[in-house]
């Protein structure tokens, strides 16, 4: 295993040596801003390291509140609830809505979160295909024209290649028969949308009906998950099992992800630059011949000969302190694929290098 000794930014120090990182998920680059580690310094001392009391017998961490009233904010949303980890997501909101649907039906490469919870509610879950919404109305009209009402379980942007689902055209569909949408907004997130808030403001469905939640350790840079809504629905997910059992979090971490979204609010600049390097990464690639799906997002995935093929180009560049990662997630193939990722405080010499060394492996 190499040791990493740095936060995770577009460079980063592992087993000693400086190495240029287009992996993992930071996207907005804020994991070693000043503002965000300071904030969560401030109230680790202040609470420690966990906090041990929990909300339902009458206690809130201060971390916790102020993450939750900075996303209310961000979000311009009624209700918000922090967790301990984006992972819990979709285990909370299915639960949560139970009383309000009879049948789930999820991409087909939706999440873990999404599929473990699920399968957990014990209630029926069929599949549709990936961003298909001809294959959606299909499934709605075969599992719920009797009655049954539907929860539409989706990734806002997919981890591997960041494509995105046509939203726009799953809400009305859904609506007919009187379901709900959840989005596993984890990589969307503070990366897609006019303002950051995700897939379902891009597509411009956000409404009474939708459940966004996931992550905040991807373009925010912090711990724990979100999930954001009505604030009845959003008190109902405080009384399920998962609520009452595990979502208390790191009070650091909260105040930390509190941070970032009043940062992204005061620099809107930097979803900006974030989608210029974005779309400049992808020029580059396609200039070396590379075929990249169009997804808007920050991801650039791509498959590349073999997977002999591809091993050889992640570890030439990791020879020129180059990371990016052959992709073994969800929707990569059998193959994998090599997935580069476009950070906010990437420069253009960064891109340029990459472009450099890859072309020397093609």
């Amino acid at each position: 295993m190499r040791q990493m000794e740095s936060p995770s930014s577009a460079n980063i120090i592992v087993d000693g040596q400086s190495i240029l990182n287009f992996g993992g998920s930071s996207y907005l680059g804020l994991a070693n801003h000043p503002e965000v580690v300071e904030a969560g310094l401030t109230t680790l001392k202040q609470q420690g390291a966990a906090c041990q009391l929990p909300r339902h017998y009458g206690f809130e961490g201060m971390g916790n509140h102020d993450v939750e009233e900075a996303a209310r904010a961000y979000f311009s949303a009624d209700g918000a609830m922090y967790f301990s980890t984006g992972y819990m997501f979709g285990l909370i909101a299915m639960a949560g809505l139970s009383d309000w649907y009879d049948v789930i039906l999820l991409d087909e490469r939706a999440h873990y979160t999404l599929i473990d919870g699920a399968y957990a509610t014990r209630k029926p879950v069929h599949t549709f295909k990936h961003c298909d919404a001809d294959d959606l109305a299909r499934a709605l009209e075969e599992h719920c024209s009797s009655g049954a009402r539907p929860l539409v379980g989706t990734d806002g942007m997919f981890a591997t290649f960041g494509e995105s689902p046509p939203l726009d055209r799953y809400a009305p569909l859904i609506e007919r028969y009187h379901g709900w949408l959840v989005v596993d907004e984890s990589h969307s997130f503070g990366s897609l949308g006019a303002t950051g808030c995700g897939a379902a403001e891009m597509a411009g469905v956000r409404g009474q009906r939708v459940i966004q939640g996931g992550s905040l350790g991807k373009a925010f840079c912090a711990q724990g998950g979100l999930a954001i809504g009505p604030s009845e629905i959003i008190d109902r997910f405080w009384q399920t099992p998962a609520a009452r059992g595990a979502v208390a979090g790191n009070p650091s971490g909260a105040s930390m992800a509190a941070a970032a979204m009043r940062l992204i609010r005061r620099e809107p600049d930097r979803l900006s630059i974030l989608r210029r390097n974005s779309e400049f990464l992808k020029a580059g690639l396609r200039e070396l011949g590379l075929t990249l799906e169009d997804t808007g997002s920050p991801i650039a995935t791509f498959t590349y000969r073999t997977a002999e093929t591809m091993r050889a180009i992640e570890a030439g560049l990791w020879a020129k302190k180059i990371y990016v990662i052959l992709s073994s997630y969800i929707g990569s193939g059998p193959t994998g694929a090599i997935r580069i990722a476009a950070f906010a405080d990437h420069t253009q010499e960064d891109f340029e290098r990459l472009f450099e060394e890859l072309g020397s492996l093609l």
